[in-house]
């Protein structure tokens, strides 16, 4: 598995660069076919702290993950980025597992051969929400999202695409658009 460190501010030690490399080349192990992981360092000043944000990105198995996290300390944040990963590959191999004794199916192999997990009783659902969606412009979606107390706003567009609008952590706006 290829470990990629892009270091945006150039300021990354070769120390810190190695540890990430190690803490989060690990994560290999859950993954039958795991080709690159990418992290990303950035430096920011929060209340007059310098603040280190550690963006990663593993890609495996035709699927990509990605998760980041912030700690004033390089190691810690790569730590909790490394934590939050494994925890999120750990349910998605309960999860996958799950699916296929509920199915009466056989485990595939793959996913036997992952470290062990605690059983997780339930999908993790626990509120299920259906609503009416009219067609509407990007500038009113923007709209109803900042009107909305949620993260995302999820609509049809004029044209019938349905798209996913939401807040960047560093400010401004993403929208996503499937292809079909």
């Amino acid at each position: 598995m290829d470990v990629l460190i892009r270091n945006a501010e150039g300021n990354l030690s070769l120390e810190n660069r190695e540890y990430a490399a190690k803490k989060l080349g690990k994560l290999n192990r859950y993954f039958n076919s795991a080709t690159k992981v990418e992290i990303v360092h950035h430096e920011e000043r929060q209340q007059h702290k310098l603040s280190h944000r550690i963006e990663v990105t593993v890609h495996a198995d035709g699927l990509y993950m990605r998760g980041d996290e912030h700690d004033v300390s390089v190691h810690a944040a790569i730590d909790k980025v490394a934590d939050k990963m494994e925890n999120r590959l750990r349910r998605l191999k309960s999860r996958i597992i799950q699916s296929h004794r509920h199915k009466g199916r056989d485990v595939p192999t793959i996913y036997s051969e992952l470290p062990d997990v605690d059983e997780d009783h339930g999908n993790g659902v626990v509120e299920h929400k259906k609503f009416v969606m009219k067609p509407m412009s990007i500038e009113e979606a923007l709209l109803q999202l900042e009107l909305s107390d949620h993260p995302f706003f999820l609509f049809r567009t004029e044209s019938g695409q349905t798209e996913l609008l939401y807040k960047r952590t560093r400010g401004g706006y993403c929208l996503l658009s499937p292809e079909m």
